[in-house]
């Protein structure tokens, strides 16, 4: 008999969110998330079912939750650059939240979150070292 899983989501969600954030989805390991959750893999895909329910999920908690938040807009460039193309899944929630969006503080948005993420404006390798 398997263990019972047990964890807070919410905050699961929360530090799955902060890795894919910063790993991007296919730059973000199993491994990553489950040293960031200290969740064991199985629990892990017992609950969100795979990598992509795992991304999913932490897409839809930050749409939901704090569509205008500096975390949630990474998640949907995240989004946009690696899934949205092959998901119908994530492209069915880019596309209802995007039609209740402005376009105009979307392209903004987007455009500060991929100059922030590529370190231009502050100097930085996205890794975070100095150049």
């Amino acid at each position: 008999m398997g263990r019972k899983t047990s964890f807070d989501h919410d905050v699961v969600i929360l530090q799955m969110s902060q890795v894919f954030a910063r790993f991007g989805y296919a730059g973000t390991a199993l491994d990553d998330i489950v040293a960031a959750t200290s969740v064991l893999r199985g629990s892990l895909y017992r609950v969100f079912g795979s990598k992509q329910g795992m991304f999913i999920a932490c897409l839809s908690a930050g749409l939901a939750n704090q569509s205008q938040s500096e975390l949630t807009w990474r998640l949907i460039l995240v989004a946009l650059l690696e899934l949205s193309q092959t998901s119908l899944a994530v492209q069915t929630l880019i596309r209802g939240w995007y039609d209740e969006q402005d376009a105009t503080t979307v392209l903004t948005q987007l455009g500060q979150q991929i100059l922030n993420q590529s370190g231009i404006l502050k100097g930085e390798i996205p890794d975070g070292k100095h150049s």
